[in-house]
């Protein structure tokens, strides 16, 4: 009998192995992709300038791709993709080879960034009016664009250099040095094993007798949604008005952070469980799929808005918390989406 792998985890290989023909098509060369007189131009600029480049041509294409999606030209369109690919990728390569701060720095580094952050949202809108076959192409170049996107991000703070290359998938590296310790001050009075996930006394308690899937699932996003809300009561400059005393008042910004990772982990870890040992029934996993993708809907905007009151504080380790919880939403719904397809596609 054939061990069942965790149900995000296959889901997410799926997602890649629908990707594979991307790589035939992803063959073409900068210098097929950017016109002759540009591109001789490019070879000869400077890095703040390269990028310029770059972003007309990103911008040019994704003109055309939308054309193409609209109708439904499926050999052009995916030849689209595979250039925003290999331009996200040559804008990448140009980012490791520059070293000078002030370039880091650079006004264009800023217009790339924001630029990036709207054709992201473009290519997402755009792969939902394409079949569920071909879908999967999208991935490769928005996650090549999204890995740039937060690298140029986190570059705006202090032209820091010392964090590894992939921002999506491990911890970064980082000296510790001048940052601000933001919000409150004070440690979190939390001890024991919740303290590693920032969870209260009362949270850690819920999530020890929720045996159910469903029930389970549902502390585990009232703790990622309560992070968020108190991240927005803050920001607002809201005073705490219900009667009992606010639990999270001595939890920073980092903690709310990192305890919004911690249970979308372990929301995505429970639903694996569940499948892979058989605890819960296909039409239990099904409703814990679509309670994690509606709430990973409502939470992905909620972060993106945050990036603003990253930026006024000016902490590089703040940025990569909200990096990690960004890439964490983003694979969960990605995760989700598929799962719910596959299911629906067994029940046909």
């Amino acid at each position: 009998m054939s061990q069942t792998k965790p149900v995000l985890m296959l889901f997410l290989l799926f997602i890649a192995l629908t990707s594979t023909g991307f790589g035939e098509s992803g063959q073409t060369g900068l210098e097929e992709i950017i016109p002759p007189t540009t591109y001789r131009n490019y070879l000869r600029a400077n890095y703040p300038d390269r990028l310029k480049i770059l972003r007309t041509t990103i911008q040019n294409i994704c003109t055309h791709l939308k054309i193409q999606v609209g109708r439904n030209e499926q050999e052009e369109f995916l030849q689209r993709l595979a250039e925003l690919k290999i331009l996200a990728d040559e804008a990448w390569e140009r980012n490791e080879a520059t070293t000078s701060l002030k370039l880091l720095r650079h006004k264009e580094v800023k217009r790339m960034e924001i630029f990036l952050r709207q054709k992201i949202d473009l290519l997402e809108d755009l792969k939902l009016e394409v079949g569920y076959e071909i879908r999967g192409n999208f991935y490769p170049p928005l996650e090549s664009m999204d890995r740039l996107r937060k690298k140029l991000f986190l570059q705006l703070f202090e032209g820091a250099r010392e964090f590894e290359n992939d921002l999506g998938t491990n911890a970064l590296g980082f000296s510790g040095r001048n940052l601000i310790r933001t919000s409150v001050v004070s440690p979190s009075p939390v001890q024991g094993l919740h303290d590693i996930d920032r969870f209260t006394e009362d949270e850690f308690r819920r999530i020890q007798v929720a045996r159910e899937l469903k029930k389970r699932i549902e502390v585990l996003l009232e703790i990622a949604e309560s992070r968020l809300a108190e991240i927005d009561r803050r920001k607002a400059s809201l005073e705490w008005t219900e009667e009992e005393p606010n639990p999270l008042e001595f939890y920073t910004y980092d903690d709310l952070l990192h305890a919004y990772n911690r249970a979308l982990e372990a929301t995505m870890h429970s639903i694996d469980e569940h499948h892979e040992r058989g605890l819960s029934q296909l039409n239990e996993i099904e409703n814990a799929l679509e309670e994690l993708k509606d709430g990973c809907e409502i939470f992905q905007p909620r972060l993106k808005g945050l990036e603003q009151l990253i930026r006024e504080i000016g902490s590089l380790e703040l940025a990569m918390k909200l990096s990690r919880a960004q890439d964490f939403t983003t694979k969960a719904l990605e995760g989700t989406e598929a799962g719910l397809e596959s299911l629906k596609k067994r029940r046909e």
